[in-house]
């Protein structure tokens, strides 16, 4: 009965923000900053309230919760999310405040059923409404060894990955393209942790950035869409700095559009950013056998 009752309600108040949010929307140039917040806490509490009889863990900054097959890999999970929490946010000049949630999935099956994917999905975490979502490694790490298992997980798990995610929704308030969280990810989980995705042996070209938005899932070669969003970002921060970076997701957090926080951040329009990207580096960047760097 309260569980039906709180369902209701978190309805009502997205449909409620759905409205409020287009109306305001339609009479302004500001974009999804508005109401974004609040949404992202209904999401999140309500999460928070439908996992209140998982097994938790706290540190500082977070709250960690799980299934008991992975209690022996429950601490291991909340000291990387330690570990990643300063200088991930020191990297992009934002802490959130609070403890923030993550939900730790015993299997692929049980995370892919919280979005409606098939069994298959190969995601090992993701990141949505306020929450980072990640994948046991006893699902995916194949040595029983502990130390191995630790050592694999903190240099190739998804925590440094998703929290991210996290930390860029959050300063940005929701207004960003995919292709620019995905990019800022990698970039951070590459400084923090060494790691970087595989790239696409068989890039020809680059994607336009238009496609690379609302589109990413459904572009034909992933690993490539990953790659130039990593590439991206590498390219803006090796050009103007970390703290460009900085400022153009504090611009977006504004409500100012992507083209408008490149224009007043680095001088210059999206278009000309991503011409000036494709001259600058080479389709064969993308490909695996070059190194990442």
């Amino acid at each position: 009965m309260f569980q039906a009752w709180w369902q209701v309600f978190l309805i009502f108040c997205l449909i409620f923000l759905v409205l409020t949010g287009g109306l305001f929307f339609s009479q302004t140039e500001l974009p999804r900053t508005v109401t974004y917040g609040l949404m992202r806490q209904l999401i999140a509490g309500y999460t928070a309230w439908q996992t209140r009889g998982w097994a938790s863990l706290t540190s500082t900054h977070f709250i960690l919760r799980y299934q008991p097959g992975d209690a022996d890999v429950a601490p291991l999970v909340l000291e990387t999310a330690e570990a990643a929490y300063e200088p991930a946010s020191r990297l992009l000049g934002y802490r959130p405040g609070g403890k923030l949630l993550i939900l730790l999935y015993p299997d692929r099956a049980s995370l892919a059923r919280q979005f409606g994917w098939p069994a298959s999905e190969g995601a090992m975490g993701v990141y949505w409404g306020g929450v980072v979502r990640v994948l046991s490694p006893h699902d995916w790490v194949e040595s029983q060894d502990p130390s191995e298992v630790a050592a694999i997980f903190k240099t190739a798990g998804p925590v440094a990955h998703e929290f991210t995610h996290l930390l860029v929704d959050m300063k940005a308030r929701g207004n960003y393209p995919r292709w620019l969280t995905e990019g800022v990810a990698q970039e951070v989980e590459r400084r923090l942790t060494g790691f970087t995705m595989p790239g696409s042996d068989r890039a020809q070209a680059w994607y336009p950035l238009k496609d690379m938005d609302r589109g990413f899932d459904s572009l034909p070669d992933q690993s490539l869409a990953y790659r130039q969003s990593w590439l991206i970002v590498d390219f803006l921060v090796r050009e103007r700095g970390i703290t460009t970076l900085r400022q153009l997701l504090a611009s977006l957090g504004e409500g100012d559009t992507l083209d408008q926080a490149f224009r007043q951040v680095l001088g210059l329009s999206l278009d000309d950013f991503e011409r000036n990207f494709k001259k600058s580096v080479p389709v064969e960047r993308a490909r695996v056998s070059l190194p990442a760097g």
